[in-house]
């Protein structure tokens, strides 16, 4: 007897698979598509730099100016209120300052975002490269003791 009747008989039982079943196929994909889903809005984005060390003791304080935009999106240079063009004016001299004066912009938390943006551009134009955000340090929630 030849081998392909042995076969035959042994199997004969069996039907004949005409189509492949691809669920588990789709079960597995549709797994994976929900852990992407859930997944990578948890992940944190960003780029791995090594920031330079330093503190804030090596701008020494006659080398800064403080350039404020209160809430009502007016703009002081140290204290001293001041339209955009006169702003223009001084950020211009103190661009040519030797040694280069860091200008410490401040702005009050209730300021839109064009109020700001104005005031940083009116710093690039004036090519100055010594520019700090300053903010205020966030004090920890103090827990009520018994």
């Amino acid at each position: 007897m030849s081998r392909t009747n042995r076969r035959g008989r042994r199997y004969g039982h069996l039907p004949e698979l005409g189509e492949i079943n691809v669920m588990p196929l789709v079960d597995l994909f549709m797994q994976l598509f929900i852990a992407v889903v859930i997944f990578f809005p948890v992940v944190e984005y960003g780029l791995n730099i090594n920031l330079p060390k330093g503190t804030t003791n090596t701008i020494k304080r006659e080398q800064t100016r403080t350039l404020s935009v209160d809430s009502q999106g007016r703009v002081f240079l140290n204290d001293v209120p001041m339209t955009l063009p006169e702003l223009r004016t001084q950020l211009s001299a103190l661009a040519n300052v030797q040694p280069p004066v860091t200008i410490l912009v401040k702005a009050d938390q209730a300021n839109n975002y064009g109020a700001v943006m104005s005031v940083l551009k009116e710093l690039h134009a004036a090519r100055i490269t010594r520019i700090a955000l300053m903010t205020q340090e966030e004090t920890p929630a103090r827990v009520a003791r018994r």
